[in-house]
Order: structure tokens, then C-alpha cells, then sequence
């Protein structure tokens, strides 16, 4: 949550007058911590932010490897086995040498890596609590448990398109709810949109030039938005007479509708930098309620006891 909002507050998402003054970079000025511009055009840092993201990263990484070692000392009990925690120390060594050596805005591929890594890191702690902490017991329902492995790819991609969207400084592309300016559906944006190596291009200020792709990003994750709503819906009512899953349902409804209303709220109010944040971390507890519904269908597997002697 800290590191959406220092990225969206330093891009100037929530500022005045509005989109004016939305994405203006300086590729001279150093962009470690936060940078947000006032009504008169000054810009200020919020060093609160930032030393906090950087005392709450630091301490996280200590505790990831604190559970490696611990996992280590402890597999043959593990009902994880070792991949989780292995991974979850990879990804953490992977966003530490992100954050330290490039600390830049105008590249979407590390903000996405920042983004992608912080959410799979999220899920991966959630999923080693799950499984240590509850025991599954009975035969793997396949077909449901095929059914939560599809929402939790649709929650991924969903929170993947509207990371990239951000990152590409497309907030302000369609100021309307279902609608944009610029025509947005058509081969060549796409192609554009989704480049994995498009630049940003800049001008002489720092500012972004808007490009046509832009609409299609913003468009592109709205209607996904809805389609993923859609089938997390479908699945509740499903799920819901399964009184063993009945929380988790509730849980993917309430995140599932939460994420929709601040989203559109957002849209409606202009971009403040509070609902987007809140977005972030709305789109965080959908992915954890996903990651608990597969962890409901998945029966667990029994640590190996040792041999005697």
C-alpha cells in the first residue's frame, strides 16, 4: 500500500489543477521517495512515506529469510514443501535490487516488476500461513477447484492490466465512465498498448506526451474489470451453499463489489490519490480471498513423519 501510494504521489495523481499537472517527470532529478506537486506548481516530499516503506521493507525481508532458514530446519513438516518459501525469498531478493538500483518512473517494466512482485509475495506469505495453520482434510474437488485456479488468473490479470494501465500514465486517458475521447478499440492501439519495450516519451518539461494507446489501457481494464466481476459472481453463487466455503465466497463478494465502487468513485471524483490508493489495496485483499479459496480446495499434504532411529 505504501509503495502504490508513493508511486501514484509522485506522478501527481490527486493534484491541481487536474490532468495538467498528471505525470510530469524530470529524468535530471534524482526519484528515490515521493515527490507531489502543490497548487502553486512547488513540489514537496513526503519523507514520512518513504521511511516508512523503506523500515517495513527492510523488516520484511529479515522476517522472508527468517522463514527460509526456518523452513530449511523444518521441511520434512512443511505442508508447503520448500518451493513456496524458496520463491518468496527469490522475489523478495528481486524486489530489493529493483528499489536499489532502479529507482526511475519512466520505465513501465519496472514499475509492473515493483507491482507484480509485491502482489505475488502478498499471496505467497498468505498461502504458507493457510497451509501451516489449517488442515484440509478429504479428496481434491477438481472441478471447483479448476473454477478458483480460472479467478485466480482473472484477478491476476485484471490487477496486471491495471498496473500497466498506471504505469503508463493512462489515468487521465478517458475522463468518462465507459467512454474516452480518442476512439481506443482498434488493432494498432492494442499493438501499441501492450509492447512489452514501448517507451514514454517526454517533453522538454518532463511532462508525458499522451498517446493514443493510452484510451485503450484505461478502457481495457474497466471491461475486463467487469467480465472479472462477472465470473468472481458466477462462482459465489456456486460456492455459496458449501458451508465450509461460505466465508470465502463472502469475502470474494465483498472485495469483488469494493473494487468496482472505488474504482468508479474514483473516475467520478477525478483521480483523488486517496481512492486510488485504496484501490490497490482493495485489489490486494481480492487476490488474498482467491488465494484462500484455492487453499479451501486443496486438501493438504500430510508432513512425512521421520523413521524411528
Amino acid at each position: 500500500m505504501l509503495s502504490a501510494y508513493i508511486r501514484l504521489a509522485e506522478v501527481g495523481i490527486g493534484c491541481e489543477p487536474w490532468p495538467q499537472c498528471y505525470a510530469v517527470l524530470n529524468p535530471g532529478e534524482e526519484k528515490k521517495g515521493i515527490t507531489v506537486l502543490t497548487e502553486q506548481g512547488q513540489t514537496m516530499e513526503h519523507r514520512g512515506a518513504r521511511l516508512a516503506h523503506r523500515y517495513i521493507a527492510s523488516a520484511l525481508g529479515m522476517f522472508v529469510i527468517a522463514l527460509f532458514v526456518m523452513s530449511l530446519r523444518a521441511r520434512r513438516e512443511l505442508r508447503t514443501g520448500l518451493g513456496v518459501p524458496t520463491t518468496a525469498l527469490l522475489v523478495t531478493v528481486f524486489l530489493a535490487l529493483l528499489g536499489y538500483y532502479t529507482p526511475t518512473r519512466d520505465n513501465p517494466l519496472i514499475t509492473m516488476g515493483n507491482l507484480l512482485g509485491g502482489m505475488a509475495l502478498l499471496a505467497l506469505l498468505w498461502w504458507m500461513m493457510q497451509r501451516n495453520a489449517e488442515t484440509i482434510p478429504g479428496e481434491m474437488d477438481r472441478p471447483r477447484r479448476r473454477l478458483a485456479v480460472v479467478a485466480l488468473l482473472l484477478v491476476g490479470l485484471q490487477i496486471s492490466l491495471g498496473g500497466w494501465s498506471s504505469a503508463n500514465y493512462a489515468s487521465s486517458a478517458c475522463s468518462g465512465l465507459m467512454s474516452c475521447s480518442e476512439p481506443w478499440l482498434g488493432l494498432a492501439q492494442y499493438r501499441d498498448a501492450y509492447a512489452p519495450l514501448r517507451d514514454i516519451p517526454l517533453d522538454t518539461g518532463g511532462q508525458v506526451i499522451p498517446r493514443d494507446s493510452n484510451g485503450t489501457m484505461s478502457m481495457t481494464h474497466r471491461v475486463f474489470a467487469l467480465l472479472t466481476a462477472a465470473y468472481l459472481a458466477w462462482l459465489v453463487r456456486r460456492l455459496r451453499p458449501n458451508p465450509r466455503l461460505r466465508s470465502t465466497a463472502l469475502a470474494l463478494s465483498i472485495f469483488s463489489i469494493g473494487l468496482i465502487i472505488v474504482g468508479v468513485s474514483a473516475i467520478w471524483l477525478g483521480m483523488p490519490l486517496a481512492l486510488l490508493s485504496l484501490h490497490n489495496a482493495v485489489a490486494a485483499g481480492l487476490l488474498l480471498a482467491g488465494t484462500q479459496l484455492l487453499h479451501k480446495l486443496t486438501p493438504t499434504r500430510l508432513p512425512v513423519s521421520p523413521l524411528p532411529g
